[in-house]
Parts: structure tokens; sequence; C-alpha cells
């Protein structure tokens, strides 16, 4: 029968046999540079870092960037303001044109109606050329009151964005 010691000085045998030999591991980073350099380049890139950070004036950025919101909608609101004021411009005067040509039928329709149906025959093409080039004249006009609008709001808008534009280049160049 075997004995206690007998047992346990066999025991580490096996164990040492079944196990295997481990093997180093080696990291690119250890074996190219010391622990001791890395963590001095790493303390100088932090140290940078704050350093940096340090110089951003970050106290106020929410207030600068509520206040750059403010302005955006400002400008937004300002260009849909003109944009219906000329809206509005371009409605009136269409509403304008249209009873000026209400005043000229009636007149011509008088006019038929004093010099009679045979004279106002014989001017019917001049009567109908001056009406086309007065409907010309009007449609011009009130395309130039809608770009027009649309131009200047359009302006309030892009001066605004020409603000945010300049805005962030003042800021990265500090």
């Amino acid at each position: 029968m075997a004995t206690r010691t007998s047992l346990a000085t066999k025991r580490p045998a096996r164990k040492t046999a079944a196990r295997k030999p481990k093997a180093k591991k080696t990291t690119s980073r250890s074996a190219a540079t010391p622990p001791a350099k890395t963590s001095a380049a790493d303390a100088a890139s932090l140290r940078d870092l704050v350093s940096r950070l340090s110089k951003l004036q970050v106290a106020g950025l929410a207030g600068r960037l509520v206040q750059g919101w403010r302005k955006d909608l400002e400008a937004i609101v300002a260009a849909n303001r003109r944009s219906y004021a000329g809206l509005q411009e371009v409605v009136r005067r269409q509403t304008a044109q249209i009873m000026e040509a209400v005043t000229e039928l009636q007149t011509v329709g008088k006019v038929v109606a004093t010099v009679g149906v045979g004279k106002s025959v014989r001017n019917l093409d001049d009567l109908a050329l001056a009406g086309l080039k007065l409907a010309l004249n009007d449609v011009r006009e009130l395309a130039d009151l809608a770009a027009n609008s649309q131009r200047e709001a359009f302006e309030l808008v892009r001066r605004r964005v020409a603000e945010n534009v300049d805005e962030v280049q003042r800021l990265l160049q500090k």
C-alpha cells in the first residue's frame, strides 16, 4: 500500500509534466520603446492637450452658441417678413392692375358705343395690340417685384451665413 509521502511526491511530478511552459508575450510597444520614455511622452502630450484646452474660452461657449442661434432665427424671421411683405406688394399691385384693366375696358366700351361699331372695328387691331403690351408690362412688373423681394430675403439669410463662417474662422484661428 502506498503511503502519504509517496502520493505527495507523485502529485507534483504529474502536475509539472502536464504543464506546458508559457511563452513570453512581447508587445511591439514594449519592445520598441521602454516604458519610462512612453509615459514621459504621454505626460507631455497630456500637458499639451491641457494647455490647448485652457486657451479655449469654454466658459462663455454656451452663451455664444445661444446668441448665434438667436441671430440665426432673427435672420430667418426677417427674411420671412421681407418675403411676406413682397408677396403682399405683388398682390396689391396685381389687384391695382386688374382694376386698371377693368377701367380701360369700360372706357373702350363707352368709346365703341359713342363712335359706333363700324369705326371701332377698324381700330380693333390697335386696341388689341395696346392691351397685349399693357398686359406684358404688368406681368414684367409683377415678376420684378417678386424677384426683388426674394432677392432681399435671400440676402438677409446669406449675410447671416457669412457671419457664421466668419465666427468659425475666428474661433479656429485662436
